[in-house]
């Protein structure tokens, strides 16, 4: 019997020091943070509807002075697992990432965007970003050996082509899982669509070169997230939310908003399928393509699986 776990995406706010040029909240970065006080709440409300994990985001979490207070009360009330989503940079200081890891952190999700210094650093429009992420998870390496490390690549048009080059690479850098999303089209990337959202249709040669890295290095957790599942045949457990969503259930609560049920959430909000997806054999695990795309490039790359 396989239990199902709940996990509790508590965003901090919506500052960063990064500035990448597909950030899905970057028209949100000065609208607002949860205080101190808000954020221990969220956690014992969280508990109370049986969460345990919590992870901390953004924004960028490690900017919080109150990060490590925060890890320290979840760990104290009960959250078995507590990690953080990050760009990685301020961990490049190992008094902090010590400091994390001492407070309860025991996992951390290290945003990675490109294969190379340059690719990633022109993402993310800060020079040396990538040279203080490849320090801040040595760091973590080096404090926390058991630390679980996964990455989270976002595909857009300037890396698709080398997705299978930054798995290697990822790998190396000591991840034992990956994740590769789709760009979500809101914030810098809607206002920048065209050049950083990449076509459906690019990626097709590039998924399977791709999944067989992680197959080829034996890593358990390596998958797409936001992709329709017709662009993954013969790989479906290898999309993020058709292989997670009977074991684990998201519940997000950020400054301005509270879902405490993503899954449901991104169907009825996010996410949308066209009339070309009725006669799908596998429309009932897919959520479809993110409304914003639909809206500028409709649904002609959608090919239903009919076998």
């Amino acid at each position: 019997m396989i239990l199902m776990e709940k996990k509790l995406a508590l965003i901090l706010g919506y500052r960063c020091n990064n500035n990448c040029r597909f950030c899905y909240c970057a028209d949100k970065k000065d609208s607002g943070f949860l205080t101190t006080k808000r954020a221990k709440k969220e956690l014992e409300r969280g508990i109370k509807r049986g969460c345990t994990i919590a992870d901390f985001s953004g924004g960028e979490p490690t900017l919080r002075k109150d990060l490590t207070e925060l890890i320290f009360f979840a760990k104290k009330i009960g959250y078995k697992n507590i990690g953080i989503t990050t760009n990685g940079r301020m961990m490049s200081y190992k008094k902090l990432t010590r400091r994390l890891t001492e407070a309860g952190m025991n996992s951390a999700v290290f945003s990675i965007h490109g294969h190379t210094p340059e690719l990633h650093d022109f993402l993310t429009r800060v020079k040396g970003s990538y040279g203080q992420l490849k320090k801040g998870i040595d760091n973590l390496r080096n404090v926390s050996p058991g630390a679980y490390i996964c990455t989270n690549t976002t595909i857009n048009k300037y890396n698709y082509k080398y997705l299978p080059e930054i798995a290697e690479n990822n790998i190396r850098l000591g991840a034992m899982g990956c994740e590769f999303i789709f760009v979500h089209p809101r914030g810098n990337a809607l206002e920048n669509f065209e050049e950083v959202v990449p076509k459906l249709t690019d990626l097709s040669h590039f998924i399977p070169k791709t999944l067989e890295i992680g197959e080829k290095n034996g890593i358990g957790h390596f998958r797409f997230r936001y992709l329709p599942l017709c662009y993954m045949t013969g790989h479906e457990n290898s999309l993020s939310e058709a292989a997670s969503f009977e074991i684990l259930k998201e519940q997000h609560v950020g400054p301005d908003f509270k879902d405490l049920n993503v899954e449901k959430g991104r169907k009825l909000i996010g996410r949308i399928r066209g009339s070309v997806c009725k006669k799908c054999k596998v429309k009932e695990k897919c959520e479809g393509i993110f409304r914003e795309y639909a809206e500028r490039r409709g649904f002609g790359e959608l090919k239903p699986v009919v076998r």
